[in-house]
């Protein structure tokens, strides 16, 4: 049978037609990198193994609230497929493991990454390729002084952090300081690195005038020994110091709490945020550490002494529920695990807000345009808020002290603290 040639073109126009409609549908769910019709894929990059390990639980903890969220039918019926990869807490696996994330698992966006020189070393590489790096669990001034002024030669919008910001926590210690032992000779170990650096210099900014009253800094090095961080105990004892401040990672903090009651020192003690986990100082106490009265401070909830709160009573349920091998370590005041569970719950929250089909640009802006006190994981009153003009998600703080000796835990005091920046 003859074919009608203009049939025969007519029916080929038709054909190509629906191609490119279906090409466009298909481009719809498949142009934004990580996202299609019924999931959305991110990724992060965390210590699982190596010096910095006792973080590993933060991941944990998103990835069971993200559970959650999926049982409750997404976000927009979306699923959330969370990736984390372990780069040790070392720079030079950090870049590869997020270079593969990106050009190979092809993420939606980089959430949650731990640390701040591994964060530093893909900030440029994200930046420039207009990657999300959001809600970092790295507390430094660079993420949120970075969005609109020059820092290291170009402004960073695709960088966000989520806690509070060291230098104003360590603001926040210097005021603590002034008002409780105003002629005090303070001692400081921090790590050698911008992370100790950027909590030196808010001390210094907050002590103003009084920085003089910092008789020895000593900086330690990731991974070292017992035996050195008790050396710089020595020599901060040595300068005279009354008061000992401790900027470090959980590891040593655990070896400077210890230390320091080896040597029969007793300053007045102050621990960062970062290392204020109930289950670091439990496990500095298991090694001898005299642990009453230290000071630190909180932003999350404590399902210890708060577990009364909806919030915490949720977090139980989701922890049991989606991550039973953890129940203990929440049971016994894991903070990395509320943690986890309000930086997720931000996430969420953000997405929810950039639209039926969100794109990398849409996160960004529902994460600068949040204001929200609806965040269950968090202390009571803490506010999530950001704008043109603030770039820190948290800038409010409550003050904690150690009280029970080596079986005991934290309890706030006095007033919330805001705009600690």
């Amino acid at each position: 049978m003859p074919v009608n040639r203009r049939k025969l073109g007519a029916l080929l126009c038709a054909l190509l037609a629906t191609a490119a409609v279906a090409g466009t549908a298909a481009a719809s769910h498949s142009g934004t990198p990580g996202v299609s019709k019924h999931k959305i894929v991110i990724g992060g990059t965390f210590p699982l193994t190596g010096f910095a390990s006792l973080y590993k639980t933060i991941p944990a903890a998103e990835q069971a609230f993200y559970a959650y969220v999926n049982a409750h039918g997404g976000v927009n019926h979306r699923k959330i497929d969370d990736r984390v990869l372990d780069d040790q807490y070392d720079p030079s696996q950090t870049v590869p493991q997020t270079t593969k994330l990106v050009e190979q698992e092809h993420v939606f966006a980089i959430v949650g990454s731990l640390g701040t020189a591994p964060v530093l070393s893909t900030w440029n590489y994200l930046n420039k390729k207009h990657v999300p790096q959001v809600l970092v669990a790295t507390g430094d001034a660079y993420w949120g002084n970075c969005v609109h002024k020059r820092c290291q030669g170009s402004a960073k919008p695709w960088t966000i952090g989520w806690q509070p910001d060291y230098p104003g926590e360590a603001k926040l210690y210097a005021k603590y300081i002034l008002g409780h032992k105003s002629n005090a000779k303070i001692g400081v170990i921090y790590q050698n690195d911008a992370y100790g650096r950027n909590y030196l210099t808010g001390l210094k900014t907050g002590l103003g005038s009084h920085k003089g009253q910092i008789v020895d800094a000593e900086s330690y090095n990731l991974g070292d020994s017992a035996q050195v961080i008790a050396a710089h105990l020595v020599a901060l004892r040595a300068h005279g110091a009354d008061t000992l401040v401790i900027f470090a990672t959980p590891t040593a903090t655990i070896q400077s709490l210890a230390g320091r009651t080896a040597i029969g020192w007793n300053p007045l003690t102050l621990v960062n945020n970062v290392s204020a986990n109930r289950l670091f100082e439990l496990k500095a106490g298991q090694v001898g550490a005299s642990l009453n009265g230290i000071i630190s401070t909180a932003y999350v909830a404590s399902q210890t002494t708060q577990a009364s709160l909806p919030g915490m009573k949720l977090a139980k349920k989701i922890i049991h529920t989606y991550a039973p091998a953890l129940d203990q370590d929440f049971a016994t005041g894991d903070l990395n695990l509320t943690y986890g569970l309000g930086s997720a719950w931000t996430f969420v929250y953000a997405l929810k807000h950039a639209g039926k089909n969100p794109t990398r640009a849409s996160l960004m802006r529902a994460l600068r345009h949040m204001k929200t006190s609806k965040n269950p994981f968090l202390y009571p009153g803490i506010t999530l808020k950001t704008s043109k003009k603030r770039g820190f998600p948290m800038e409010q703080l409550k003050l904690m002290k150690w009280s029970g000796g080596a079986g005991g835990d934290w309890h706030t005091f006095g007033k919330l603290y805001g705009g600690l920046h």
